[in-house]
């Protein structure tokens, strides 16, 4: 009803002025008798498109305003996922940064496994790429998000570097 709203009054405003000129053609200009459908074919036609015309105005009115809400209410949703997207990217990156911590003491140990840290360093890289990947969606829908972070394609580059340790959740 509330994205009706001039459509509404529109029609109503019609209502009221096919009234009015009713009204002004019986006591201005001294007609017989009420007329609500004028008997003249000249005064109906005119009073017909001066009605259609305010009552297309308001639809205009409304399909114009109902457009500019939405577009409103997507460059809102835009800015929200903007800024999510922009603090999420932060805190990865300073965990990626944070985790190089454990990779130069990893370095420094001589008993650690330097195979480890070759898939550390997978791990980091595909963190990254689908962070950049992330950040450079412009679509906002859930497809693209589902896309542009393939968990399935990220478990799958990791199976190819060592298939014998990696493991999906819930198997």
């Amino acid at each position: 009803m509330k994205n009706k709203i001039f459509t509404i009054i529109a029609f109503t405003l019609a209502l009221i002025f096919w009234f009015f000129d009713s009204s002004v053609h019986y006591f201005l200009y001294k007609e017989p008798q009420f007329e609500l459908i004028p008997g003249e074919f000249n005064e109906l036609w005119m009073r017909t498109i001066i009605v259609l015309l305010i009552i297309f105005f308001g639809i205009f009115a409304d399909y114009f305003t109902n457009s500019i809400m939405y577009r409103e209410k997507q460059l809102e949703i835009a800015h929200v996922y903007n800024g999510v997207l922009n603090t999420s990217c932060q805190i990865l990156n300073n965990l990626l940064n944070q985790m190089q911590l454990f990779k130069l003491e990893a370095l420094k140990s001589k008993d650690f496994d330097r195979e480890v840290i070759k898939y550390y360093d997978n791990a980091i890289k595909e963190a990254s790429d689908l962070i950049d990947t992330l950040s450079r969606v412009e679509d906002i829908t859930e497809g693209d998000f589902g896309a542009s972070a393939d968990l399935n394609n990220v478990s799958n580059s990791s199976a190819r570097s060592n298939p014998a340790e990696v493991k999906k959740p819930g198997r």
